[in-house]
C-alpha cells in the first residue's frame, strides 16, 4: 500500500474540511504494472495530483484476488464515519474501483442511502445500472467501433484467419470488442479465452506459450486480455517473421512489437482526471457515463510504420461511429 500526501496551489476550489480527504484506489487483481489499463489509471491520478491545491491522502492497492478486494471494500465501508482529526471531523472519502468485477461486490456491501458527494464510489468499466438512481457512479468504454476498425485493418493487411482472444471469457463487458471485430471482419472469427475469471488478464507466460500454436493457425490475434497481452508481444518480438499481426489494447503498445498494426486506445487517464477534478470541486456528475469512438476518449490508432493503411481506415471512421451507435442502441 502506498500513501501519498500532496500539496499544490489552485484557488478556484470550495473550502475543505480540516481533515484531509481520502482516496482509496483498488486496481485489478495484480494489475498495477501491467503497462496497460491499470497504469493509465495511475497516470490519471498523477495528473490530478499535479494539478490540485489541497492536502489529501491516496492509498493504492492491488488485491491478489476478488476475496481480498471484497475485504478491502468492506473495510472501507466500515470506516466510512471514522474521524481523523481530534475535533471529530470526518474527511471526505472516495473509493475508486478500477475493475469491472468490483461493482457487484460494492453493491453487496454498501448502503446506497448513505452515498453522497463527500462519500463517493466510482466503478470503472461497468454498464449502466438497472436502477437509474443508483448512487454508485459508473462509466464504461464501448470497444465496438474501434474493434470494427481493427478488423478492417486486419483485412487491409491481407489477413484471412484471425483469432479473438478474451482474457476472461465470462466478462460480458468486453463482448462489445469481440462483436465489433467479428462484424468488421465480415466473417466468422474463432474465439478463445485465456480463462473464465480475472486471472485471464494476468497470464502473460501462458499467452506466450499459446502463441507457438497460434502462429501456425492464425495471421491476426485480436486479444482483449490485459496484462496477458505482454506474452503475445514478447513472442512477436522474438519471431518477427512469423507472419502474425496483432493489436495493442488500452494504450498505444506499438513500441512492443513491429507486428502491432494498431492499438485500441482508452483514455482512462483523462476520464479519471476529469472525474477527480469534478469530485474535488463537488460537481455532480451523471450516475453513468459512456465513452465511444465519437467521444474522443476511445480510438483506434495506427502506428507510423503502417501509415499506408491510414487513408483506408480513416475513410471508414464515420461508418464505425454509426455502427457503434446502432450496436449500443440494440443492446439497451
Amino acid at each position: 500500500m502506498v500513501l501519498v500526501s500532496v500539496q499544490s496551489c489552485s484557488k478556484d476550489v470550495p473550502e475543505q474540511s480540516s481533515a484531509y480527504p481520502e482516496i482509496l484506489v483498488l486496481f485489478s487483481p495484480d494489475g498495477l504494472g501491467d503497462m496497460s489499463y491499470n497504469d493509465e489509471v495511475l497516470r490519471g491520478i498523477e495528473l490530478f495530483m499535479n494539478e490540485k491545491d489541497m492536502d489529501f491522502y491516496i492509498s493504492f492497492m492491488s488485491p491478489t484476488d476478488y476475496d481480498i478486494a471484497e475485504f478491502l471494500i468492506s473495510a472501507w465501508w466500515d470506516e466510512r464515519n471514522a474521524a481523523t482529526d481530534d475535533d471529530g471531523t470526518v474527511p471526505r472519502k472516495l473509493l475508486l474501483l478500477a475493475d469491472s468485477g468490483y461493482a457487484d461486490i460494492a453493491r453487496k456491501v454498501i448502503d446506497p442511502s448513505e452515498i453522497t458527494i463527500d462519500l463517493s464510489v466510482l466503478a470503472f468499466e461497468t454498464g449502466a445500472p438497472e436502477n437509474a438512481s443508483e448512487p454508485i457512479r459508473t462509466f464504461e468504454f464501448s470497444m465496438y467501433g474501434a474493434s470494427w476498425l481493427a478488423a478492417k485493418t486486419a483485412r487491409a493487411l491481407g489477413c484471412t484467419h484471425p483469432l479473438i482472444l478474451l482474457g476472461d471469457g465470462s466478462n460480458t463487458s468486453i463482448h462489445d470488442g469481440r462483436d465489433g471485430f467479428t462484424d468488421g471482419f465480415q466473417d466468422d472469427v474463432p474465439v478463445e479465452a485465456m480463462a473464465y475469471d480475472w486471472q485471464g488478464y494476468a497470464m502473460a507466460m501462458e499467452a506466450y506459450q499459446k502463441m507457438y500454436d497460434y502462429a501456425g493457425q492464425y495471421d491476426f490475434i485480436f486479444s482483449i486480455s490485459g496484462g496477458s497481452n505482454m506474452g503475445i508481444y514478447r513472442y512477436l518480438r522474438e519471431n518477427p517473421d512469423c507472419g502474425v499481426y496483432t493489436a495493442g489494447m488500452d494504450t498505444d503498445q506499438s513500441p512492443y512489437s513491429t507486428l502491432i498494426a494498431g492499438s485500441l486506445i482508452k483514455r482512462i487517464d483523462l476520464v479519471l482526471y476529469q472525474y477527480l477534478c469534478d469530485w474535488y470541486k463537488r460537481v455532480e456528475v451523471p450516475n453513468h457515463q459512456y465513452f465511444g469512438l465519437e467521444s474522443g476518449y476511445m480510438d483506434w490508432s495506427i502506428p507510423e510504420r503502417y501509415k499506408h493503411l491510414k487513408p483506408t481506415i480513416d475513410a471508414l471512421r464515420q461508418e464505425a461511429v454509426q455502427r457503434e451507435k446502432a450496436y449500443e442502441k440494440g443492446r439497451n
